[in-house]
């Protein structure tokens, strides 16, 4: 419809989808709720993002700006309403509960999906990963050490793009669950490929790389057996929160989940950093 229609209510259409926003929408598909189920509402900030959509669509179709005064006092009075209140936050996957989902997942070792999702969950935990760095991971930037642990390689990532590269620590038990996955999809952990990859029907592991969309489907998925309201992000947050448990403070935790912004990470962190005596 032409961006200066309007509805029976008089809005503008853009501002009738403002208010049906359904609540705990995210931009990535998912719904949050609180730790006692109740939906956690859209924030001012991702309003903010549709206007700019929208703004942006009508600018490129060589239309006015739809967004009129109507549309910002909605947005005004978002903002006053969650001023006060705690920044959105996705459920977190700690370490224990991100081993209790590898653990499940793992389970019917004759399951290639499980043990592949197993082993996808327990490499992001301990190594904090983005899905897209998840995505891209190859076989041969996984090495082993004598002890039975292991070292993942980050060849470039959101805050890389230089590509420096980032060594990554694995624990025994993730090695585990990647030497599991590779023998259980005859995958030769000693040549270059994908390292997590695409199942067909029937169980056919194909040589394609899983997708950033299809890994954040698969913690979502997995983690359900634990919590709910999980996204792909969910295991960075938990892991930031389980290193801040363990003692490291916020330059230690930015360094190993490779954060920029010190902000962030203390709002992930509050409560544990609240527990040391720390200023969140």
């Amino acid at each position: 419809s032409h961006p200066h229609t309007t509805t029976k209510q008089g809005q503008r259409p853009e501002h009738a989808q403002l208010g049906r926003v359904r609540p705990g929408a995210h931009p990535d598909g998912s719904t949050r709720t609180t730790s006692g189920g109740d939906p956690v509402y859209p924030s001012a900030a991702y309003l903010d993002q549709i206007v700019a959509a929208v703004r942006l669509t009508a600018r490129l179709s060589g239309l006015p700006d739809p967004v009129g005064a109507s549309c910002q006092i909605v947005l005004r009075r978002r903002r006053a309403r969650t001023q006060d209140r705690a920044v959105w936050q996705v459920a977190a996957l700690d370490w224990h509960t991100a081993d209790a989902a590898a653990t499940v997942a793992a389970a019917d070792t004759s399951d290639l999906a499980g043990l592949r999702d197993a082993a996808i969950v327990s490499v992001m935990s301990d190594a904090m990963l983005r899905v897209s760095e998840a995505s891209a991971l190859n076989v041969v930037n996984v090495t082993r050490d004598g002890d039975g642990s292991g070292v993942v390689t980050i060849r470039r990532s959101k805050t890389d793009q230089a590509g420096a590269g980032m060594d990554l620590y694995l624990r025994r038990v993730t090695l585990e669950r990647i030497d599991g996955w590779l023998a259980a999809a005859d995958i030769n952990p000693t040549r270059d490929g994908a390292l997590f990859q695409s199942i067909r029907k029937g169980g056919h592991v194909t040589t394609d790389q899983l997708t950033a969309w299809s890994i954040r489907g698969i913690i979502t998925s997995r983690a359900a057996v634990c919590i709910n309201g999980a996204s792909g992000h969910s295991l960075r947050v938990g892991s930031a929160q389980s290193l801040i448990r363990q003692g490291a403070g916020l330059a230690e935790t930015m360094q190993v989940g490779r954060w920029t912004n010190a902000g962030m990470v203390a709002r992930y962190g509050r409560k544990e950093l609240a527990h040391k005596g720390a200023v969140a």
